[in-house]
């Protein structure tokens, strides 16, 4: 059993260390990769559920008071994870387990449980993490789920998916800029980043657009843990930006003053509003938003929604070219990341989205 942190990164050196000897030798992984997922968290360690859906859930603490053991139980199956909560709105879950048993385990915790969400970083904030390092390869991943296909035109695209790995950054680079040559999605889920310092690969990540990041090959775990924290601080530099525009009123001498500013979705084709109001907020996974329509016309809708990801409300205007969303005081910025996100995956690749200052990604 893990007792300290030092413990955990010696672990998930030496498992990526005999992974990388083993693919030398036989071509294979002697154990599972070693693996981050980063939780966005709206409660405390103390607060989160320890049985849901058919899982139960143990939490060991160590020596340091910030990182958990956790073992997940499910019928006869175990896994171990280990919780660092030591940034209190991004958990970072390591793991060193199967990948589909792990995902499946994921999937629920993020999705099923008040106020744990996982991370949802659109192709922008993708891209802007390969600034960085050597991009070897990239995932799109583009599915039309609100036309049906015989609503699509000749130029419409229903479905793409793509996975390239490359040696260099040269091919991805290339094959991007073809994609977009010819208007096709570049909705990026994933990347693979190599950090290289004086000829010495110091890791190959390959990160995806949920906050999974996944270890291929390294030398030193730390330079992993630095690249998690990262995308951390990235993420949340954004989060505080969409969080400042949360909108309330605020009382002054004069009486009171609006504060915060709407966010704007810019589509890049018309659409029909009906169809995606229904997709939007309908309550089901991925937006996981429900919302009821109390104002409308023939090119406008009005929402009262509410985030069951927290239990948050908030409102969206929508219009067949653009959207507005209002968030209120206090109410989880997470929702624009997973909103955003996820028009991008399933309805319009070339969306955009703006506040006061311009464009958000």
């Amino acid at each position: 059993m893990i007792s300290s942190r030092s413990k955990l990164h010696e672990l998930m050196e030496k498992t990526i260390n005999s992974n990388l000897q083993s693919m030398e030798e036989r071509g294979e992984y002697a154990e599972y990769a070693v693996k981050t997922n980063i939780i966005e968290s709206n409660c405390d360690i103390s607060d989160m559920p320890l049985t849901f859906s058919d899982y139960r859930i143990e939490l060991k603490p160590t020596e340091d008071k910030f990182l958990y053991v956790m073992i997940v139980k499910k019928g006869k199956e175990t896994i171990t994870l280990y919780l660092d909560t030591f940034f209190k709105r991004f958990w970072k879950l390591y793991n060193i387990e199967e990948s589909t048993t792990v995902n499946r385990f994921i999937d629920q915790f993020t999705n099923n449980l008040l106020k744990i969400d996982s991370l949802w970083m659109p192709h922008q904030m993708l891209g802007n993490l390969e600034k960085d390092y050597t991009n070897i390869g990239f995932s799109i991943r583009f599915k039309q789920e609100v036309l049906k296909e015989e609503e699509l035109s000749g130029d419409d695209i229903s479905k793409l998916t793509m996975r390239l790995w490359s040696k260099g950054s040269e091919l991805a680079k290339g094959l991007i800029t073809l994609l977009e040559e010819h208007n096709y999605p570049t909705t990026k889920t994933s990347t693979r980043l190599l950090n290289l310092k004086d000829g010495e690969i110091k890791f190959l990540d390959e990160v995806f657009y949920d906050g999974k990041v996944t270890v291929s090959k390294g030398t030193d775990i730390e330079e992993h843990v630095h690249f998690v924290d990262g995308i951390i601080d990235f993420y949340s530099e954004k989060m505080t930006r969409v969080e400042e525009k949360r909108m309330y009123l605020e009382s002054s001498p004069g009486g009171f003053k609006n504060r915060g500013y709407p966010f704007e979705l810019k589509f890049s084709k018309s659409q029909s509003i009906e169809k995606v109001a229904l997709k939007l907020v309908n309550s089901t996974r991925p937006f996981r938003l429900w919302g009821v329509i109390h104002d409308r016309d023939d090119e406008f809708l009005r929402i009262a929604g509410v985030d069951t990801h927290t239990g948050d409300k908030f409102n969206m205007d929508l219009m067949p070219d653009y959207a507005r969303v209002y968030l209120p005081k206090n109410a989880c910025g997470n929702m624009i990341f997973r909103l955003y996100t996820n028009i991008q995956h399933s309805l319009d690749p070339g969306v955009a989205i703006y506040d006061e200052h311009g464009k958000l990604f």
